[in-house]
């Protein structure tokens, strides 16, 4: 008889283990919207050509991390990571001046950022701040809005 494996416990190292915290987060922030309101992560979108992705939706990616602080003999050092969380629509109502497709992201990102902050998911060392964020894209109708938030985490050896 096959035995069954218990699950693995988080292990504090882990910078992707917020990630599901943050999604369904989100998607409890979105449950009652209409249209529904997709929110992706990056292994979600690879390979989605930007014409076929859903939308609207939130997409959220790990963005990296820097360094804060490390120990002296380098076995413990705090982190800050970079969450990014996207706001992506298409909206060609307005397609010339992107009024429409501006109005409606914005809208999305307001309440995914309303949703995250000061929110503490698991495997981190404090709340979910608001911080600097790339610029804004757009391409065809489809608007990209995004909002970053540091974390922190201690990496131990």
């Amino acid at each position: 008889m096959a035995t069954v494996a218990a699950p693995l416990a988080p292990h504090p190292n882990n910078f992707m283990e917020p990630e599901a915290h943050i999604v369904a987060r989100l998607k409890d922030a979105f449950a009652d919207r209409k249209p529904a309101v997709h929110v992706l992560t990056k292994s979600d979108l690879a390979g989605i050509k930007e014409e076929l992705q859903p939308t609207p939706a939130v997409h959220v990616i790990w963005n990296g991390f820097r360094v804060l602080e490390s120990r002296f003999d380098g076995k413990s050092a705090r982190l800050d990571h970079t969450w990014l969380v996207v706001s992506a629509v298409k909206n060609v109502r307005t397609i010339k001046s992107g009024e429409a497709a501006r109005s409606e992201a914005g809208e999305l990102a307001a309440l995914a950022g309303a949703a995250l902050m000061g929110f503490r998911p698991p495997n981190v060392a404090g709340p979910m701040r608001l911080a600097p964020a790339p610029g804004a894209g757009h391409s065809g109708g489809f608007m990209y809005l995004p909002l970053a938030f540091l974390v922190e985490s201690v990496f131990q050896g």
